[in-house]
């Protein structure tokens, strides 16, 4: 194993003992988001969370290092609000119900044979541009499987900050990656659900005063 591959499968570990030391699920995906951006070097990436009811995917966090270089110090970086149906026409799509990562060389030009296009409405709205993408279903395994949703990161860059693809061991790496953190962020859904079927019990035993402390 090379030094950089070394230095990568740490940082592996490392954040899986953070992502299991988390509660949260909001402060969870945050972090996921900017571990999993940290392990390939990428320059963006965002989140998305499944919304069984409605068969849509919606983004939930969104990380860019170049636009947030523009920024004031202590600002964060604006993003619009997104979804779409879970289906194969989008990247992200496709690759949760196909169950696989799909790596992109280029984002603008991708085979004519694709099933699924890429969206530029986010590159427009922020004046960026995509060029490397790599798109990963996060998938509860089991008896009950349950697509959570899904993790893309946006232009790997080498060590003299230009855009590359990402490798098959970027892959490989986001594939470990993926595997451990759904596991976390079943824990943390868990105990999010334990925690508001407690607020409304209590909320049903003293709607006035102790239902509202719980919520806050």
């Amino acid at each position: 194993m090379s030094s950089v591959n070394e230095k990568r499968f740490q940082n592996l570990l490392d954040t899986e003992k953070l992502l299991n030391s988390i509660q949260d699920v909001d402060v969870m995906l945050e972090v996921l988001l900017q571990e999993a951006r940290k392990i390939v070097n990428a320059d963006a990436g965002s989140i998305y969370v499944c919304n069984d009811k409605e068969n849509r995917l919606f983004i939930k966090y969104s990380q860019n290092d170049t636009k947030q270089k523009e920024l004031a110090p202590g600002e964060k970086l604006p993003y619009n609000f997104y979804s779409f149906p879970v289906d194969e026409t989008s990247i992200s799509g496709y690759s949760l119900l196909r169950r696989t990562i799909v790596n992109i060389k280029d984002a603008y030009n991708l085979p004519q044979d694709s099933v699924y296009k890429f969206n530029k409405l986010p590159d427009t709205d922020m004046n960026y541009k995509t060029v490397s993408m790599l798109t990963i279903p996060l998938i509860i395994p089991g008896v009950n499987e349950r697509a959570l949703g899904v993790l893309q990161i946006i232009n790997a860059h080498d060590e003299n900050d230009n855009i590359v693809p990402f490798t098959q061991e970027d892959e490989l790496f986001m594939q470990h990656f993926a595997e451990s953190s759904t596991r976390a962020l079943e824990r943390a859904f868990l105990t999010q659900t334990m925690v508001l079927r407690m607020a409304r019990m209590a909320e049903m035993r003293d709607p006035k005063e102790t239902g509202p402390h719980v919520n806050r």
